[in-house]
């Protein structure tokens, strides 16, 4: 885990990526997040060319 500062700084140096802040959200994953942080990798992983 890193400040949102620097998470934003990461994701504007890497083409194509996307910075994702949940207020409140520390060092754990809160079980009530879990949906949305499926939902954001089932989207990035849709986003993802296929690699075979």
């Amino acid at each position: 885990m890193c400040s949102v500062r620097a998470g934003r700084a990461t994701a504007e140096a890497i083409p194509g990526a996307r910075f994702v802040s949940y207020p409140g959200m520390g060092h754990d994953l809160p079980r009530a997040l879990w949906p949305v942080l499926v939902d954001e990798i089932i989207a990035h992983l849709r986003r993802s060319p296929p690699n075979y």
